[in-house]
């Protein structure tokens, strides 16, 4: 007896469905068979900012060789994924558009820059991708979705205390804004200035640049030196701040030199040598805490790369075990869980203080560490 066409497209349909939910069956036992559970993480890897990069793998690797030594977790090891975004939005979207057809990838470490992760977050969010950024501290990275977090505390909390460590400690009145015109130097600088004047100070004058490309910056050093400031904040990288404190040295403008947490590396002494003695650093890492979970990490980065730790490397340390701890707790490797998992974070403790989320994927309560640059070595401020 001949079906009808009805039929026929009916029998079709119901096959079609059987044969979808058995790839579907497949690939989910594929996933769970897996000895692994993959991990991505994207910073730049290569280009001018590639010490940053740098500085991120070291912390991951030593975070990563632990933990898998110590059994992984779920049972399973972890595998790592770099994407190099150069310190580039645009790189950093294209590096996210990658790791997003890796169905396998439950979670992100990273960008490192602000502009990226504003750049890649909202791919991350979009495809539900629990994402823990490393160094981003431009205060719209909380607004991308309820899937970002991040490690280091924002440039609400960091420019908001500048303000008022230098109105309020140093009495000083009158400041000049020197800011890397990106998405961390206005973030941060935005906040500052808003809370110095808010406090009663003047900001003397904001100068801006582009990271990368200038290093003649007699035009600013000018603008500052007539502007009456009593010091300059500084939200710049190493190689910049360093020209910008040897400029202004040798052009005879000798007021204090306030810089936000980017500049900490041993290149801003290096690079800045004399011109570079007596500036304030601030920072949320410093080898000095007496903290065991500070002197433990310093001991194993010592132990695995004979050398001390930057002041960038903790926060990938801890961001790596934050995440696998989140894995542990949500008791799966289904991303939806582990991001319930990570905005539930409370008081874990790491070599960057405790890490606890609020709403906003914000860490809180970690203490904002300043530093002097003291006959080449920065040491924290005694008073």
């Amino acid at each position: 007896m001949l079906k009808s066409k009805k039929t026929i497209v009916l029998i079709s349909f119901i096959l079609i469905v059987n044969l979808l939910g058995l790839v579907g069956c497949a690939n989910q036992a594929a996933n769970s068979n897996s000895n692994t559970i993959k991990l991505a993480t994207a910073a730049p890897m290569t280009g001018d900012y590639a010490q940053y990069g740098q500085y991120t793998k070291e912390g991951l690797e030593l975070a990563l060789e632990e933990i898998n030594k110590n059994g992984g977790v779920l049972g399973k090891q972890i595998e790592l994924v770099y994407g190099d975004d150069k310190g580039d939005p645009k790189e950093a979207v294209s590096v996210a558009q990658k790791l997003i057809n890796d169905k396998n990838i439950v979670g992100m470490l990273g960008h490192f820059f602000s502009g990226a992760t504003l750049a890649a977050g909202p791919i991350y969010q979009s495809n539900g991708i629990p994402t823990l950024a490393i160094a981003s501290t431009n205060p719209d990275v909380p607004t991308i979705g309820d899937y970002i977090f991040r490690i280091n505390v924002g440039d609400n909390y960091q420019g908001s205390q500048l303000a008022k460590w230098l109105y309020e400690t140093k009495g000083i009145k009158k400041v000049a804004v020197v800011y890397d015109n990106n998405d961390y130097g206005k973030g941060v600088s935005d906040v500052f200035n808003k809370t110095f004047k808010e406090l009663g100070g003047e900001i003397t004058t904001i100068e801006s640049y582009i990271g990368g490309q200038e290093k003649d910056f007699s035009v600013i050093v000018t603008k500052i030196k007539g502007s009456g400031a009593e010091a300059i904040m500084l939200a710049s990288y190493p190689t910049e701040g360093a020209l910008i404190a040897q400029q202004a040295k040798n052009n005879g403008l000798d007021i204090p030199i306030i810089c936000t947490d980017s500049i900490y590396t041993e290149d801003f002494i290096k690079l800045g040598g004399q011109a570079v003695e007596g500036a304030t650093v601030v920072s949320y890492f410093h080898p000095s805490d007496p903290r065991p979970e500070v002197q433990e990490f310093i001991k194993k980065f010592k132990d695995k790369y004979g050398k001390e730790p930057d002041s960038w490397s903790p926060y990938a340390y801890d961001a790596m075990y934050v995440m696998v701890n989140a894995i542990k707790r949500a008791g799966s490797s289904d991303k939806k869980a582990i991001q319930k998992a990570l905005s539930e974070t409370k008081d874990f403790r790491g070599a960057t203080g405790l890490t606890t989320f609020n709403q906003d994927g914000e860490p809180e309560g970690k203490d904002l560490i300043i530093l002097t640059v003291e006959n080449g070595q920065y040491v924290p401020l005694s008073e």
